[in-house]
């Protein structure tokens, strides 16, 4: 690309400065006026097509940098090859001939403007904004309609006040500060939170819209052929983002409910309270809209495998001694199950500052798993404490159900938690009741990992040197075994294209399984700072993975494929 596209790079080339007036995207080069009737006049750029140049600017970087000519040759693309996902020209062919899918350009490109992959890229787009719009009306009706409830209990609350003696003043100050309270603190800042994510999230979305409608008006169809594979990863990072939404219950609708105690006419000098009061969270009902319901397939591109995963490391935690398990928050922040201090549980910053801890104590903390917007749910393996322990982060506060026996692993599938129970296996746990299902019954040893994924469960067993995969049900699908590469399996996660990481705590190194178990492929080892590696998490959101040893260090990876 020229160096200054407002400027005639023919001009530039001669030492002289003019604007520009058009760009040609076959040459890859500025005009001015005059220049541009020499480039018509050519034979060999007379059929090229030029653009004014404001339209060229008004495309994106992302696509207006897509190259048409080759650096190292100079000379034009003429050839995709597939298998190497790059463009080459003639000369470059030379590096390719052993390459079996190496197909002209003009053939991925022909009426890409009109491919149903393009058209498909820009209703997603659509869809997208379509369901942020869908979200923001719904998160703002939710809002008046708690205004208005509250206006109604109101009412109904002075409607008995007038009736009663004035010695219930103070109980009724009192329910208005709790009430207020409640809606102010709560349920206000908990939309309000929601629809600032969405509003943004809504306005990236339109702005990269406005720039697919510059690029398929002005673009080349190179810059549209390239342009879209960006469409159809950022169209896919949004779809999971606005899933996770769902997923972890913030588009749920708050309720408030109330019941009038009808005894207080009768009793009104031992009542000490008009009313209960409750949030209800009700299922939003939202369907987002979405063209295709199945990953969308870069065209021209090979399907990516175990063997592209790249992991940069971005930050490194210095950690206590004991470290046992790990998940992420939806805002990215990560908490840890830290058992060297009061068996604490610790939230922390992307990169490292302590921003939350609670003491577990006596109960032990070993793995924890995200709940809901407000609460995480922590393991406990002391066999004199059979339980899991919900906890609150915005108050601190702890609810416990009671488990079959000591529990390793955990994870979150819809209202159930999954744990692994010591001696028994897999079992689920009703949030609300405590009711326990058995789901795989095995001898499930200590430090063993579950992850749950696509109505799918993943889960270690160290005894055995396993990982094992099945389904909802108990079906175990596959197991995977080679004690050569997975010894003393540890920490478990899943990302987003079915790909499952687990590290071996005797050979200090992190592994990655396809999803059907059948591949293997080492990504870390002790040379990488793996040392007694114990816990995993996976952030779907951001693409990124978080690996703890089991004392003193921790790593956060970006991960791309």
């Amino acid at each position: 690309m020229a160096s200054n596209p407002t400027f005639c790079g023919i001009c530039d080339q001669r030492h002289i400065t003019k604007p520009s007036s058009d760009w040609c995207s076959e040459c890859n080069q500025a005009l001015c006026t005059e220049c541009k009737d020499f480039h018509a006049l050519s034979k060999a750029s007379q059929n090229h097509s030029t653009i004014a140049v404001s339209n060229y600017l008004a495309l994106g970087s992302s696509f207006s940098q897509i190259e048409g000519h080759c650096s190292v040759h100079d000379e034009k693309y003429q050839l995709f090859c597939q298998p190497h996902d790059c463009l080459l020209c003639l000369s470059c062919l030379e590096e390719h001939a052993k390459c079996e899918a190496v197909v002209p350009i003009s053939r991925l490109t022909k009426d890409v403007k009109t491919s149903e992959s393009f058209l498909d890229n820009q209703k997603s787009l659509s869809d997208i904004i379509l369901n942020l719009s869908k979200i923001q009306c719904h998160l703002e009706g939710n809002v008046q309609d708690i205004k208005k409830q509250k206006e109604s209990f109101l009412q109904e609350i002075i409607q008995i006040r007038e009736q009663i003696d004035s010695h219930l003043n103070q109980i009724e100050n009192n329910l208005k500060t709790e009430l207020d309270k409640l809606v102010d603190d709560q349920c206000n800042t908990n939309i309000g939170k929601t629809l600032k994510e969405i509003q943004k999230e809504q306005t990236k979305m339109e702005n990269f819209q406005q720039q697919i409608n510059v690029l398929n008006e002005y673009g080349s169809d190179l810059q549209i052929f390239f342009g879209q594979r960006e469409i159809s990863l950022k169209t896919e990072t949004t779809y999971k983002y606005l899933q996770a939404f769902e997923d972890n219950g913030s588009l749920n609708k708050m309720r408030i409910s109330h019941k009038i105690d009808r005894l207080i006419f009768a009793f009104l000098k031992e009542v000490k309270s008009l009313c209960s009061i409750q949030v209800q969270k009700i299922p939003s009902g939202i369907v987002l809209e979405r063209s295709k319901h199945k990953q969308a397939q870069l065209v021209g591109v090979k399907k990516s495998s175990i063997n592209d995963i790249k992991l940069k490391l971005e930050h490194t935690f210095k950690l206590r001694d004991d470290v046992s398990g790990c998940c992420f928050l939806p805002d990215g922040k990560l908490v840890l199950c830290d058992r060297s201090r009061n068996d604490s549980v610790i939230i922390l910053h992307p990169h490292g500052e302590l921003m939350f801890e609670t003491s577990m104590s006596p109960s032990f903390a070993f793995d924890v798993a995200y709940n809901d917007d407000n609460t995480v749910a922590v393991s406990s393996d002391y066999p004199s404490y059979k339980q899991i322990n919900i906890i609150n982060i915005d108050t601190k506060t702890i609810r416990s159900i009671r488990t079959e026996d000591a529990c390793s692993g955990i994870t979150h599938k819809e209202e159930s938690l999954i744990v692994c129970v010591r001696g028994k296996g897999i079992q689920k746990v009703n949030k609300q009741s405590g009711e326990r299902t058995s789901i795989v019954s095995c001898k499930l040893g200590s430090w063993s990992y579950i992850v749950s994924s696509d109505n799918k469960l993943y889960y270690t067993n160290r005894d055995d040197n396993t990982v094992t995969c099945c389904d909802m049900g108990g079906n175990i699908i596959w197991t995977f075994k080679d004690e050569n590469v997975l010894k003393d399996p540890r920490g478990i996660a899943v990302d987003n294209t079915g790909n499952i990481y687990t590290v071996s705590n005797n050979n200090n190194t992190l592994i990655v399984l396809s999803a059907d178990g059948q591949k293997r492929r080492q990504l870390l080892s002790k040379d990488d700072g793996l040392h007694n590696p114990n816990a995993l998490a996976y952030d779907k959101i951001r693409n990124r993975l978080c690996v703890l040893n089991l004392k003193n260090a921790g790593y956060l990876f970006d991960v791309t494929f």
